[in-house]
């Protein structure tokens, strides 16, 4: 006898997909199946719908094991009548997970059956069903800014790792893919950070990557995974479905994009396809070098980075004077101002130049002396410049380029002084990896120390070595209550160089575009005495870090 009120609802449940509204036959399938586990007309409904071309009881298994695990032991063997055990080749259908929670289906095909089986309504395949809903268009178009060419997917095993801040979703995302034979997840992290630790330590072939994350965004630890490992490939997730995180998440390195929550089957060819480039990869370039590894100053000159993770530090004023410190007819020094949309190095030498960095990176393989010297600002001092470029084209620098500049410069200079940007971008850290010497900034407000010290924290992470990091308090005022000899428990490291506040002398120099290191009345204050202090101790410890890896060499050839 026909159970009407199951009935019903398996017909509100064929209105509700075909309206595409999926959420309520979702919820209209689930009511059944609490009220009865085996009801056919329920489950030739879900497999009609995202049985993907599985047997029919494989699917069905699959379904009770990954949504009503404990019900298992319920489900009665499907009577012999009905549905074949698999549909013959027709259009690939999406699978059950993407269209009940992550999207409409983009086609719907009749199955491969004559008559419906008893108890269930004939399943129309509707015009409206056969197109994409404007979510799967949208995704698909967001897809088309990264994805390359469809190719044929490789049937070696991608290993993946799951990276999102939330625990369900990358439980849901992880179920889903344990289903697909060439796909193993290796496992998963809940930030940034954690991201790039356990990247560097399984070497994935795919890393599904969220965006926004508390410590570190997706963006940011995709593109320190990518100068690490090369060949691993990243899927980007993110619900902010707009053009300037795509954008970014390509200049990041990212290979595909899709909007959260994605359609399992979208997101299953694109780790596919990743997963394949990563392994093409690999076979061409197993050794692939990362920038950390490129040859850093080979003929002694030396490269230091200011850097400071708040911007207002002084860091600008600090490269500025350092430089002038430094320089002389033996020891010539460049700056190069690595603050690319807003750098102020030409505004405190009071330099013009309609030549920038941007001159010299996209052609870094063909450099030399000579091409170099045309683009470099002349300062009277003697000390050389490289201009940033126009703010809109600051982009157009990458990371590796820098990196390569920069070891180029330190053939052709002693010091290569380079002013950062207060955002750990990739050119950024680019620099701070080819730095002999970073001469880390703080202030002593609060918010100032507190980023100061997450980086101290950060370092092993961002493959640097402490060794390298000297830090330098700038406009230290005694009055605000902070004593000197209190300053290594605030940062936990020694502040090895303490600038004092001097906020007229350095506005009225930075006003005059002049160093004020330039004038010698300056320099005889408390300030540029601190400054002339600072360059002594760069090249003191520069020395000392030349000493130790020098140690290390005839130890290791020892």
């Amino acid at each position: 006898m026909a159970n009407k009120p199951l009935e019903k609802l398996l017909v509100e449940a064929q209105r509700a997909y075909q309206k595409r509204d999926k959420r309520l036959g979702a919820r209209l399938i689930d009511e059944i199946l609490q009220r009865d586990l085996n009801y056919p007309g329920a489950w030739d409904l879900l497999y009609h719908l995202f049985g993907g071309g599985k047997a029919y009881d494989e699917f069905q298994r699959a379904f009770i094991l990954q949504y009503y695990p404990d019900k298992l032991p319920l489900l009665q063997p499907r009577p012999a009548a009905g549905v074949a055990v698999g549909p013959p080749e027709r259009e690939k259908k999406a699978s059950f997970w993407s269209r009940l929670f992550g999207g409409a289906p983009k086609a719907v095909v009749e199955p491969s059956r004559s008559t419906p089986p008893a108890n269930q309504p004939a399943i129309l395949s509707t015009p409206a069903q056969t197109a994409p809903t404007p979510a799967v268009e949208q995704s698909a178009s967001a897809v088309g800014a990264f994805a390359m060419p469809s190719a044929p997917i490789s049937t070696a095993k991608v290993r993946v790792i799951l990276v999102d801040d939330i625990q369900q979703t990358r439980e849901t995302i992880a179920r889903s893919l344990r289903f697909q034979e060439n796909i193993e997840v290796i496992g998963s992290a809940n930030s940034g950070l954690q991201a790039i630790h356990l990247a560097r330590e399984l070497k994935p072939d795919v890393i599904i990557m969220d965006v926004n994350m508390p410590d570190m965004d997706g963006i940011a630890a995709t593109a320190i995974i990518k100068r690490d490992l090369p060949a691993t490939e990243v899927v980007v997730l993110t619900v902010q479905d707009d053009m300037d995180y795509m954008r970014r998440a390509m200049l990041a390195g990212a290979r595909d994009f899709l909007a959260k929550p994605p359609m399992i089957d979208d997101l299953v060819q694109s780790v596919l396809r990743a997963g394949q480039q990563a392994h093409s990869l690999r076979e061409k370039q197993p050794a692939l070098p990362s920038v950390r590894h490129l040859p850093v100053a080979a003929s002694g000159g030396k490269i230091i980075s200011v850097y400071s993770p708040r911007g207002g530090s002084g860091c600008t004023m600090i490269a500025a004077n350092l430089a002038v410190a430094l320089h002389s007819e033996d020891t010539p020094v460049v700056v190069v101002d690595a603050d690319l949309q807003f750098g102020d190095i030409p505004v405190l030498f009071d330099s013009v130049s309609k030549l920038s960095i941007l001159d010299l990176t996209p052609r870094v393989a063909e450099l030399d002396a000579e091409i170099i010297n045309t683009v470099l600002a002349s300062h009277p001092s003697g000390v050389k410049l490289l201009h940033p470029p126009r703010p809109e084209r600051a982009e157009l620098v990458a990371g590796p380029h820098l990196s390569q500049l920069l070891t180029i410069l330190s053939n052709q200079f002693a010091y290569v002084i380079v002013d950062t940007s207060h955002r750990l971008s990739e050119t950024t850290r680019a620099a701070l990896e080819t730095s002999q010497l970073i001469l880390l900034v703080s202030t002593l407000d609060i918010p100032s120390m507190a980023r100061v010290r997450k980086f101290l924290e950060m370092i092993p992470l961002l493959n640097l070595e402490i060794e390298r990091v000297m830090l330098a308090v700038n406009q230290f005022d005694p009055r605000v209550g902070v004593k000197s000899e209190k300053l290594a428990q605030a940062f936990g490291k020694e502040a090895e160089a303490i600038i004092p506040l001097a906020f007229d002398t350095v506005l009225d120099s930075i006003n005059r575009g002049a160093p004020l290191l330039l004038q010698k009345a300056e320099a005889a204050l408390p300030v540029g005495q601190a400054l002339l202090k600072l360059a002594r101790f760069a090249r003191s410890r520069l020395a000392e870090l030349e000493k130790q890896a020098l140690e290390k060499t005839v130890a290791a050839g020892g």
